[in-house]
């Protein structure tokens, strides 16, 4: 049962993961005056760059009646995002319930009880009716450049965003990272990046910044744009990277009702090993564990639990509300928003969704000022399964390619343009320019900036901070103007592999920590041989992920010989667990292991009486 509930709970908080009723005023004089932090004026040859981080990329805590961070038992900071886990009250709440549901095999109780968790764990996040956030919760804030952030703030930033890895060459005094609660009020976040930039410019003495909007920051950007149009001459380069401009359709099903898990069928027949969270062996092992309960408890349960995020927490959060596909927004706002009580978020909600509508037009608008602008999108990877629509267009796992792109045209996961396709050119012009992907599968002329925007095949959104090549550009980007378009560098050009390097790293580290001068010349050699060829793959924008495989390889096996690493666990083989599974649906459908008797006998009884007839 616990194991059950475990599952079920991160399920629920997939959809999360994967998941301020103040109205700023337009044309405000900012007259805050802040400390200079930073003696170049505004002949450096930087411009200071703010990086507004994605969904949980911010240090947000809860804190006690006092304000005051808790702390667990380690003197950590108890983290309030996604939700705030007790785990002691949460077993509390549903035991009872839990075994006597087991027991009798009936829901006793259990499906309330298992949404009154959800509603423990998530209630941190809620929002009241003018979607101002009632939780005991804090923003860990950075009102100052990295270069004064303390150790724990740099290991909490470089978790998310990996500064000291490769913004080696950047002045620390001109970065600064703007943190944030992704379940906060979008139009009080984007009043505050914008206050933000004026604190900027102030502590470094330059008039224009850079930006880096990563995932859901850009949603907040794209707000600001459209609620203070004037920050477009406070600007040098706008940098985003995955961003969610257009939404995301795992928000846009869940809000219309469209979760693919609440279909039983789909649940107990594949679901959890097309999550892509799971392995196969461990997916399969749920799905049969499952059926310890019957499919209606079960059901019943996971609606209920649902219905109480989506109802008691996502739907007041106007931050979620801005990862509302434009194009769900109003069905979505009819179902949830339609209510007297609800007015205030509703008039929130539609005053971005407004900002959503005009996004490509604000954007142009930079580019028309003279700002550059890119985008670093990914595509090759279907969005997670928890949307009802996850199969049906191009993304990278949690946000679709349209959104990601400003509007590039796809073909399908796993499928090609058509034989014969010619560009839309909707936004080029210049008839030499091939915007077509190598493998033809997208088309990025159709999108808004298709001579500044780079894609990545096979990339997944989650693992972004993973592909060195991502951040490698995005910290040129910064560093100075040599990029200007897809042409500009061979190093980079429009079209890139997708890749995780973190498993490589961490095997490089551990080689260059090694004392050499202890080990015989032949180790020696074959480590150093092994790290030249890895930093050679590394060194190549074009290499793959089975490229840096190869490599991987070869310096773990040297590593190992050498006793400073261990030899890769090998997955378990899950064929035997999934042919059980399949075997209980292709017979038993979804009920539970209490009902597979009664329907064997039944069956029985149909097969003697068959050969009577």
């Amino acid at each position: 049962m616990k194991k059950f509930f475990n599952s079920a709970l991160a399920l629920t908080l997939s959809l999360v993961m994967i998941f301020s009723v103040c109205v700023p005023a337009f044309g405000v004089e900012y007259k805050m005056t802040y400390d200079k932090k930073s003696s170049c004026g505004d002949d450096c040859g930087y411009f200071p760059t703010i990086i507004v981080p994605g969904l949980g990329q911010s240090s947000v805590c809860v804190t006690d009646e006092n304000g005051e961070f808790l702390l667990d038992k380690d003197g950590n900071k108890v983290s309030a995002f996604p939700a705030y886990i007790q785990l002691g009250k949460i077993i509390g709440k549903v035991l009872f319930p839990a075994l006597a549901t087991l027991v009798t095999q009936h829901d006793i109780g259990f499906s309330d009880a298992f949404a009154d968790a959800i509603d423990m764990a998530f209630g941190i996040n809620t929002s009241d009716l003018h979607a101002q956030n009632t939780g005991n919760v804090a923003t860990e804030k950075y009102m100052y450049p990295y270069s004064q952030f303390s150790a724990y703030e740099v290991e909490t930033v470089n978790h998310h965003v990996p500064f000291e890895r490769y913004a080696t060459e950047l002045p620390k005094d001109h970065l600064y990272y703007f943190a944030y609660n992704s379940f906060g009020n979008h139009i009080d976040l984007a009043t505050e990046l914008y206050e933000f930039i004026q604190m900027v410019k102030a502590q470094t003495g330059h008039d224009k910044v850079n930006l880096v909007p990563l995932s859901q920051g850009a949603s907040i950007v794209s707000a600001m744009l459209e609620y203070f149009p004037q920050v477009g001459d406070e600007l040098h380069k706008v940098i985003f990277v995955v961003p969610a401009i257009g939404g995301s359709i795992i928000i846009g099903d869940v809000f219309n009702g469209r979760v693919n898990f609440l279909n039983k069928d789909y649940l107990y027949n594949g679901f959890l090993d097309e999550l892509g969270l799971l392995d196969e062996y461990t997916a399969r092992l749920i799905e049969i564990a499952v059926r310890i309960l019957p499919d209606e408890v079960i059901m019943g349960a996971l609606n209920k639990g649902v219905k109480a995020l989506v109802e008691n927490t996502m739907i007041r959060s106007t931050g979620m509300w801005a990862l509302c596909p434009p194009e769900d927004y109003p069905t979505a706002a009819e179902k949830y928003l339609s209510s007297p009580e609800m007015a205030d978020i509703k008039a929130q909600t539609y005053r971005y969704y407004q900002a959503q509508l005009h996004a490509h037009d604000n954007i142009q608008a930079l580019v028309d000022k003279g700002v550059m602008v890119f985008d670093l999108a990914e595509y090759n990877i279907p969005v997670i399964n928890v949307a009802e629509r996850w199969n049906t267009m191009n993304g990278d796992f949690i946000i679709h390619l349209s959104s990601t792109s400003l509007g590039a045209y796809s073909a399908n996961v796993g499928e090609t343009l058509p034989d014969g396709y010619t560009q839309k050119n909707t936004h080029c012009s210049d008839p030499s320019h091939n915007h077509i992907s190598p493998e033809r599968v997208v088309d990025a002329s159709a999108g808004l900036l298709p001579d500044t925007t780079f894609y990545f095949n096979g990339n997944r959104h989650d693992l972004t901070q993973y592909n060195d090549v991502i951040l490698k550009i995005a910290m040129k980007m910064i560093a100075d103007d040599e990029i200007t378009d897809v042409y500009s560098s061979p190093d980079f050009p429009q079209f890139l592999p997708g890749r995780n390097v973190s498993e490589i790293i961490n095997l490089t580290d551990a080689a260059k920590a090694l004392d050499k001068s202890k080990l015989r010349e032949a180790d020696k050699q074959a480590l150093e041989t092994a790290l030249a060829n890895t930093q050679r793959t590394l060194d190549n924008n074009l290499s793959t992920d089975e490229d840096l495989k190869k490599c991987e390889d070869e310096l773990r096996a040297v590593l190992v010989r050498l006793g400073a690493a261990k030899e890769k666990e090998a997955e378990k083989d899950p064929s035997f667990l999934r042919k059980i599974s399949l075997f209980l649906y292709e017979n038993f459908g979804t009920n539970g292991f209490s009902e597979i008797p009664a329907l064997a006998v039944k069956g029985l009884f149909s097969k003697i009486k068959s050969l009577f007839s």
